[in-house]
């Protein structure tokens, strides 16, 4: 019979396709990793992995598996966290993505009060460029996403807008727009802003400024993060934009650059909370949604 333990040893292995790193992240040893496999194939009567000393791929009955194996363990977490919430509201494990360049400034104003309202809840974080969020979420690896203008045309996505986050302009001590106290997006015309790689949310909107500012993208430098991109305003190589959030929590108080808010509306970012369409915690959810709201510092606009 194949037992639940199967299909999460196999969709571990099917995800990763390596057995060493399925091991690690279901938490057992790889040899019982590998006999797992080997039983739901004899019971099976099929191969589902080609296996070689340098790689691991799925058979065509292994791709067909792997969805289906996926989809039950979903049901099953999903009928395991129905019964939790029944109970307790935003109790058990709660698996929270996030931008890396929103988690560690957005979530030090709510976690706290979260501990304190909900002690029960432990909470699972991941910090992921927006693509791996999305997929990770779809597949059932995570609950709960917060990410930037989530796409509010997947019919399997339920997306609730929480705040707007002002960018604010990054400067180097000696450029020509220091003496301003605030700024328009004409004001950088001509200038080349140093951006982020893509993923990470700021992307789109910091294209967007230089689209109305008359700008472009530096065409020699692109930062990895956040801290990166402020040091290489700090160097000279060029202005840039970061995030209320962010500049609120580090680029303020370093004397290296030069920070200006633009004048309203300001460009910015979206930040939307988007859960899977189906997931029975939605109640729960829109609890977590509500206490984010509730807890958002002056710097960003509550939506």
């Amino acid at each position: 019979m194949i037992t639940l333990r199967h299909l999460q040893c196999f969709a571990a292995v099917a995800e990763t396709l390596h057995f060493r790193k399925a091991a690690e992240r279901i938490h057992i040893s790889q040899p019982a990793l590998s006999a797992q496999i080997a039983q739901l194939e004899e019971i099976l009567g099929a191969l589902l992995l080609e296996r070689s000393r340098r790689r691991v791929l799925l058979t065509p009955l292994g791709r067909d598996l792997a969805e289906r194996a996926n989809a039950i363990l979903r049901s099953v977490a999903d009928l395991e966290e129905l019964a939790q919430g029944a109970k307790t509201p935003l109790s058990g494990m709660l698996r929270l993505g996030v931008l890396r360049t929103l988690g560690p400034y957005l979530l030090p104003h709510f976690l706290p009060e979260m501990r304190r309202m909900y002690p029960d809840l432990r909470l699972y974080l991941r910090e992921e460029p927006e693509d791996r969020l999305l997929s990770e979420l779809a597949a059932g690896q995570l609950d709960l996403v917060l990410m930037a203008s989530a796409p509010r045309d997947d019919r399997h996505l339920s997306v609730t807008p929480l705040f707007r986050e002002p960018l604010w302009a990054a400067l180097p001590l000696g450029h020509r727009l220091r003496a301003k106290t605030s700024l328009t997006p004409p004001d950088l015309a001509g200038e080349s802003l140093i951006l982020l790689e893509q993923g990470d949310g700021l992307r789109e909107p910091a294209l967007a400024l230089c689209h109305a500012a008359g700008c472009r993208e530096h065409p020699d430098f692109r930062a990895t993060s956040l801290d990166t991109l402020r040091q290489m305003v700090a160097t000279g190589l060029g202005a840039s934009c970061l995030p209320a959030l962010y500049v609120d929590a580090e680029a303020l108080v370093d004397e290296q650059i030069v920070m200006r808010p633009f004048q309203s509306p300001a460009p910015g970012r979206c930040i939307d909370l988007v859960w899977r369409r189906t997931s029975v915690r939605a109640p729960e959810f829109r609890l977590f949604a509500d206490l984010v709201k509730s807890h958002l510092p002056d710097v960003v606009d509550a939506l």
